[in-house]
């Protein structure tokens, strides 16, 4: 054990007189959180523009006042010409055309519903324009004018619907974009900590023939490895500790006290997993400029498809398949459901099974590919 604590201190020593390394370790993390902290974390209501187009004049104006009463719309008026232009420009979420004669229309079915007690058919229509390219916003305005010509036709009928739905947060708060984010930059460098931090450091050892003194010294060849592995899990926990608390201390993200051993179990997991996946790539690499792209390749496909970034529902069905296999994906679901209790898209059990399996499986491949000498 004091042959190990030696190696560890001098890793540590090492480690802090590389620039560079505590740059990607430790600066480029908190870059991350303040980057997407800033783009993301927004205190106002989230608004579209709406163009409103009243063809029908005075006989529509309580048809007009019940939009802009909406705080989601901020309502343009204009013509049909100069709003469509505005849609088709980028300007506009949507166009509302109130057709001429709307008003007479209401007022025809008002007097059909009260006086003689038949439904009919809704006989006024308002035409809605909007861009299919912009598939989110364009849903969410048009439920929300669906919702309000619902409740229009409640008030000129008074029957209230037989069926409703009640909404309810199965969350603890209400979550921001900066609460998703802040696990999956948390994943993001738990991952890079074991590509960048460990299987480039590895090759430049081996090329520079340090390992291979050192593993002709009277140290064991297990003590070394248990040396570099401890110091690379205490620098997880360390960058754990720096993004978590950015993303409290700047930007209010709370973290459950009672969840943080969870978390610490579910952080080590993590990156014990990668780091023997850095172990393992760094026994491919023949030299240091291979090992760069060796390990640029998992980190790209791993970033942008595991889901850490933006959730998965996002993402075309014949792609799920890839993202259900890569192991970020299952420890950015993990760092969610312990850190802001925001639920996951996989049960816990099958996120520890699966980052597990890929401990083993790493931990095989590195010990089968693992090289203490330059490969000619």
């Amino acid at each position: 054990m004091r042959s190990i604590a030696y190696l560890y201190l001098a890793t540590v020593r090492e480690f802090t007189r590389d620039k560079t390394a505590l740059f990607w370790t430790l600066a480029f993390p908190v870059m991350f959180i303040l980057i997407f902290g800033v783009i993301f974390t927004n205190d106002g209501d989230i608004s579209f523009d709406i163009g409103l187009v009243n063809e029908d004049g005075a006989a529509s104006a309580q048809l007009v006042q019940s939009f802009e009463q909406i705080d989601a719309f901020k309502i343009k008026t204009g013509t049909r010409d100069e709003e469509l232009k505005a849609l088709e420009d980028g300007d506009r979420s949507a166009v509302i055309v109130i057709p001429q004669g709307t008003g007479a229309q209401l007022d025809s079915y008002f007097t059909r519903q009260t006086g003689s007690g038949t439904t009919g058919t809704a006989s006024a229509a308002l035409a809605v324009y909007y861009d299919p390219a912009d598939q989110n916003t364009s849903q969410i305005v048009i439920n929300i004018i669906d919702k309000v010509v619902a409740g229009m036709n409640q008030g000129l009928t008074g029957v209230a619907p037989a069926l409703s739905i009640e909404s309810q947060s199965v969350t603890t708060n209400d979550l921001r974009s900066i609460d998703y984010l802040l696990p999956g930059v948390l994943a993001m460098s738990l991952m890079q900590l074991g590509l960048f931090g460990t299987a480039a450091p590895l090759v430049s050892l081996r090329e520079k023939q340090v390992l291979r003194r050192m593993g002709a010294t009277p140290l064991s060849k297990s003590a070394l490895l248990a040396s570099q592995v401890i110091f690379r899990l205490t620098t997880a926990l360390i960058q754990a500790a720096v993004i978590v608390g950015v993303g409290a201390a700047v930007f209010g993200v709370h973290i459950d006290a009672a969840h943080i051993p969870t978390i610490i179990g579910v952080i080590l997991l993590g990156a014990a997993m990668f780091i023997t996946m850095g172990y393992f790539i760094s026994g491919l690499a023949k030299t240091e400029e291979a090992v760069q792209g060796l390990i640029s390749l998992p980190n790209f496909l791993f970033m942008f498809l595991s889901g850490i970034f933006f959730p998965v529902d996002f993402m075309p069905s014949w792609i799920r398949p890839v993202v259900d296999v890569i192991p970020l994906t299952y420890l950015g679901d993990a760092l969610r459901a312990t850190m802001i209790d925001a639920g996951s898209y996989f049960s816990m059990t099958r996120n520890i099974a699966i980052l597990s399996a890929w401990l083993l499986i790493c931990g095989v491949l590195a010990v089968r590919f693992f090289r203490w000498e330059p490969q000619a």
